[in-house]
């Protein structure tokens, strides 16, 4: 059994929600999964304990996975990998896809962080300054810290990281962004918990297909970057995610 940190629940145009984004954690070993804006803000607000019952921050994350470079999933990594480095002299270490870590730096980081003036100079920065990556491969299992994830790319504008994750004893599965795909849900479908999408537009799942699943599927379902007029209602028997709410996976919610 592990822990899921639900830090953020919107889809990319929400007023209310901090954009989707979670942590989880395994015997003190706390994995995040994607960053976007004002990720220290979410993570104060939310409170999320340590055992010293200060909130979670950034200096204890041990890792980040980042499924892809659409703005409301990568906009506050700038700034995290920042504090990470001046804060506590290291890089962030981040893990993500072949296509996400083809631009991540060239396409995405370099105009604001390739060059930083130190008091005196202008000084050329590289990425390995800031972020220590690693790519995951699209179907070949990796361990970080106590958890074995496989990737999956999703239908979507970009390719985007559906996500099976083990401790070994219970299994997270993640749809992403993603266009309805019912491959995808089967590919999902034996996990003790599924967090899936839903939101606006082609590239995305229609609430109304996941309301149409098969009760084993549905009832093992949390919702999340979900649009603000879901919020607060109940949709063919779907459970929304609740930010800032802690869900067990393999266990009995919270």
């Amino acid at each position: 059994m592990f822990e899921l940190m639900m830090n953020g629940v919107g889809d990319a145009f929400s007023r209310i929600h901090w954009g989707t984004s979670f942590l989880l954690r395994r015997d003190g070993f706390v994995l995040a999964v994607d960053c976007p804006d004002s990720y220290r803000h979410a993570l104060l607000e939310n409170g999320f304990p340590k055992e010293d019952g200060e909130p979670i921050d950034v200096g204890d994350i041990d890792a980040m996975i980042l499924t892809h470079l659409h703005g409301d999933h990568v906009n506050g990594l700038e700034m995290v990998a920042c504090f990470k480095r001046f804060a506590f002299g290291a890089p962030l270490t981040l893990y993500t896809s072949p296509e996400a870590e083809a631009d991540l730096w060239e396409r995405r980081l370099q105009a604001s962080l390739g060059v930083l003036y130190d008091g005196t100079d202008w000084v050329p920065q590289r990425r390995e300054d800031f972020l220590d990556v690693t790519v995951m491969e699209w179907g070949e299992p990796i361990q970080i810290g106590p958890f074995t994830i496989t990737t999956r790319p999703t239908v979507h504008h970009l390719k985007a990281t559906a996500m099976r994750i083990t401790d070994g004893e219970s299994t997270l599965g993640y749809s992403c962004d993603t266009a309805f795909d019912p491959e995808l849900i089967d590919w999902l479908s034996d996990a003790d918990l599924i967090l899936h999408e839903t939101s606006m537009g082609p590239a995305h799942t229609p609430i109304d297909k996941l309301a149409g699943l098969d009760a084993s599927i549905r009832d093992k379902m949390l919702i999340g970057h979900y649009p603000d007029a879901f919020a607060g209602t109940e949709i063919g028997g779907l459970t929304l995610a609740i930010q800032g709410q802690t869900y067990d996976v393999g266990g009995q919610n919270h």
